[in-house]
């Protein structure tokens, strides 16, 4: 038999360092192609024209196209070959060497001392990656996988690599198929068959490719830095992971928490403090693939782990916790590619069933406690054009924020501040409420808060009242945190109010007016889509309500709860004992609410006195008399709103005695009517809508009693 070896590889070079990386790729492709020519030249089953198509193309380079006066038995040249083999992966080898010595990076040789592949495991692998490096190789390929015995991959290897029939010439086939299945699996194949594009990419762009993002995102350590929060956690773990003496047995780290709280951010960072990369996979494309293709990605994922040498981190996990057997599948996996793997769950998960049998470490990270969070906005206020002062305190008193939502306002903010200039308060709670997702929608209505302190007529008790409980928001941070009441109070932060008095006395605008004041978004809890008669109903609608306020950092606003906070009843039946459950709920969940819950009763007298002292301020909203009726009067019109000079207020607030919410709509039908007159709203506009006001109220008025304005009705 003619020697293969030499025309497939020059002799002379044997020892040299390579060239460039593509010769060494090029070197070990050739051997691929070496066996291919001899095992198709030793085959003969009638097909002639198709074998000899196939033997050019993995025919020699030097372009001698027989090597063979015939094809011969693949017994009578298997010695011959396998020697060829042996002298030209001793060439590669020697070669290879060479150019380690020399301090050249060659991605097959790392690839191989990162899976630890085997001589017929690394031939295994070029023989996978042969189409990848040439489309046409796919052909022979394809012709000699057909009829496989075990997975094709697997089984040609062995076959070419010991140039064997299959299992009649070859002791311990099925056990050597085996073995090299799995760990083709593991290192390099596909499940559906063919090599991973992630690691021929890295071969044949020799290292440079870098990986799908779709599929998981590197982290390179230097990119962060000394974190303003949770250092010194990252440095725990750090510092655990370091004085790990179990090298064979995977260390799974639990980091608990909500959505941007930073455990992704400690993750990295625990890394950059061992200097060794991320890998960050997300859980989440789970939901929209099917479990081979995910399954598939995370072993992507985990062979880049081994090849950047870092640690595999597992986000949103929790999000495959109805599913058991996949969170396990998914944690064995992971564990071989990661000696330390974290894990990121929610901070409700729980992980007492995946974490059995494991080493396994759990951390939880909470929202920055209010130092904290006063911090991390001093941090991100330095970076941005403001238009006037703002007090990190005021915003972290506002907002139970994440580390990710506060750096999230911050580019929102910086966003807006290109468009429109510099900042001012309110556009940066607009910013920060962007950052807010919340299902608030499906009991509740958002307010647009504009009403001010000048336009609220109530008594200065009550104002102060009001002014106390805007206080015990905007001075959260001193008196909880800095004079120690943190620790005496474990519920009970929040502010909740109730305002107490007749319709239309300005109950609502008063909520609107703390709302504005303090920059907070205030929604209506719309009790008949929270009050059920289903028992348990209603108390499950308003914890929705309570956890969805928490996320956005709301005023709710329940109008008219009487409905709810009626006086306690005897037991007489299971509709008395629920009602008062409801009751007893809706006081315990406020109590528990951080944030300012506002409730308005038409009739102070039906609440439950008992009620009043887990309540933080009690505010009566008087009948208006006459002073208090002229100055809503005065107040009611906008200053663009043309007016005549002849308004007497003096006249309507003596002769009307009604509430504010009748003169605001009464003013309104004012406006419409002087508007269609295309006149300044006048006496004669004021007093026919105080005739339609009284009508819907159902008042029987009679001309009379307009005074001496009732010849304004002719």
């Amino acid at each position: 038999m003619t020697s293969l070896y030499g025309h497939y590889f020059d002799a002379s070079r044997f020892g040299a360092p390579y060239d460039t990386p593509d010769e060494h790729v090029l070197d070990m492709v050739c051997r691929c192609q070496m066996v291919l020519y001899a095992y198709l030249s030793c085959l003969d089953d009638g097909r002639t024209e198709v074998l000899e198509q196939l033997r050019r193309l993995t025919a020699p380079p030097s372009g001698v196209q027989a090597l063979f006066d015939k094809p011969p038995a693949l017994a009578e040249v298997r010695g011959d070959v396998l020697r060829d083999l042996d002298k030209a992966q001793f060439h590669i080898d020697a070669r290879t060497e060479a150019s380690v010595r020399r301090g050249d990076f060659l991605a097959v040789q790392y690839v191989r001392e990162v899976f630890r592949l085997t001589d017929l495991e690394l031939f295994c692998l070029t023989l996978e990656l042969l189409p990848a490096y040439d489309a046409r190789l796919e052909r022979p390929l394809a012709f000699l996988r057909r009829g496989s015995e075990r997975g094709a991959g697997a089984d040609l290897a062995v076959r070419l690599y010991h140039f064997a029939e299959g299992a009649a010439g070859l002791p311990g086939y099925h056990r050597i198929c085996s073995e090299l299945s799995e760990k083709a699996a593991l290192a390099f194949l596909r499940a559906g068959g063919g090599i991973d594009p992630r690691i021929a990419d890295f071969i044949l762009q020799n290292g440079e490719a870098r990986l799908d993002k779709n599929i998981a995102e590197v982290f390179i350590p230097g990119e962060l830095g000394e974190l303003p929060l949770r250092e010194h956690r990252a440095r725990e773990l750090a510092d655990a992971i370091g004085a790990d003496s179990a090298e064979n047995e995977t260390l799974y780290l639990c980091l608990k928490g909500p959505q941007g709280v930073g455990r992704t951010t400690c993750a990295c960072r625990t890394a950059e403090l061992l200097n060794v990369p991320a890998v960050l996979f997300d859980c989440r494309t789970a939901a929209g693939a099917r479990r081979e293709d995910f399954f598939e990605s995370l072993r992507t994922a985990g062979r880049e782990t081994l090849l950047v040498q870092g640690m595999l981190v597992l986000r949103h996990l929790d999000v495959l916790f109805d599913e058991p057997e996949t969170v396990r599948g998914v944690l064995d996996l992971a564990g071989r590619y990661s000696g330390v793997v974290f894990v990121l769950t929610a901070e409700d998960t729980v992980t007492v069933e995946p974490a059995q049998g494991r080493r396994w470490v759990e951390m939880t990270f909470a929202v920055p406690q209010r130092g904290e969070s006063i911090a991390l906005w001093e941090r991100e206020l330095k970076r941005l054009p403001l238009a006037e002062p703002v007090n990190a305190a005021e915003l972290a008193n506002k907002f139970t924020f994440t580390p990710a939502q506060i750096a999230g306002t911050a580019r929102t903010a910086a966003g807006m501040a290109l468009l429109a200039g510099p900042l001012d308060r309110r556009r940066l709670t607009d910013a920060a409420y962007s950052q807010v997702s919340h299902r608030l929608g499906e009991h509740a209505t958002l307010i647009y808060a504009r009403h001010t302190w000048d336009q609220l007529v109530l008594g200065e008790a009550e104002k102060e009242m009001l002014r106390n409980a805007c206080d015990q928001v905007r001075y959260k941070h001193v008196v909880y945190d800095q004079w120690g009441f943190e620790s005496r109070l474990a519920y009970g932060k929040g502010v909740s109010m109730l305002f107490a008095g007749p319709p239309g006395t300005g109950k609502t605008m008063a909520a609107q007016v703390v709302a504005n004041d303090l920059g907070i978004e205030m929604y209506k809890v719309d009790l008949s889509q929270v009050v059920s008669k289903y028992i348990g109903e209603t108390e499950k609608n308003l914890n929705q309500v309570f956890n969805e306020a928490k996320k956005s950092n709301v005023i709710l606003f329940f109008d008219e709860t009487d409905a709810i906070l009626g006086k306690r009843t005897e037991v007489k039946d299971a509709h008395d004992k629920n009602a008062n459950l409801e009751t007893a709920y809706l006081l315990q969940k406020m109590e528990e609410y951080d944030g300012i819950t506002v409730m308005t009763t038409n009739y102070k007298e039906n609440i439950d006195s008992a009620f009043f002292r887990r309540i933080s301020y009690v505010i009566h909203f008087a009948f208006p008399d006459a002073t208090a009726r002229k100055s809503i009067w005065q107040g009611i019109f906008p200053h663009e709103t043309p007016l005549d000079d002849d308004l007497d207020f003096d006249y309507l607030a003596r002769q009307f005695e009604i509430a504010g919410g009748s003169i605001k709509n009464i003013a309104v039908a004012a406006a419409f009517m002087a508007a269609r007159d295309g006149q300044a709203v006048s006496m004669r506009h004021i007093i026919r809508a105080v005739r339609y006001e009284m009508a819907k109220q159902g008042k029987v008025m009679r001309r009379e009693d307009y005074g001496e304005y009732s010849y304004l009705l002719k």
